[in-house]
């Protein structure tokens, strides 16, 4: 075999290596671009179920009767039932924006709040004593 020909089966060695680097990137890649599409699939369903239960207690909302304490003319507006599901951070702030808007003192907070309080969220009710629930 002359060096010509060593050189060229060299050259024709490290192209094959590199197609076969190339296919392995490609396979990742589209494994990596299907992972991608998997987790974009769940976030919006994520963001669906939120939707979803956004809307509905937007619609309890309205349909909440007037029973919360009333310092203006009338309710500015309700707070949605909370069950535990979705995050306690928002839901207090959305809360005691409410509760500012409406003018309510600490026992009206405190009053309402539990009547809000669903599901598992209620579950910590257990744990307090009638003074506390009025803090």
């Amino acid at each position: 075999m002359t060096r010509l020909e060593e050189q060229r089966q060299a050259v024709s060695q490290a192209l094959e290596n590199q197609d076969q680097r190339i296919s392995a990137i490609e396979s990742s890649q589209k494994i990596v671009e299907e992972q991608l599409q998997q987790v974009k699939d769940q976030v919006k369903e994520m963001i669906r179920e939120e939707l979803r239960e956004l809307s509905a207690g937007e619609r309890s909302l309205t349909a909440a009767a007037p029973a919360f304490p009333d310092r203006h003319t009338g309710v500015v507006a309700k707070p949605y039932p909370y069950n535990g599901k979705t995050s306690w951070d928002i839901y207090y702030m959305q809360f005691e924006n409410i509760a500012r808007m409406n003018n309510w003192s600490n026992e009206d907070k405190a009053c309402v709040l539990t009547s809000m309080l669903r599901d598992s969220a209620a579950a910590i009710l257990e744990n307090l004593c009638a003074s506390d629930l009025r803090d």
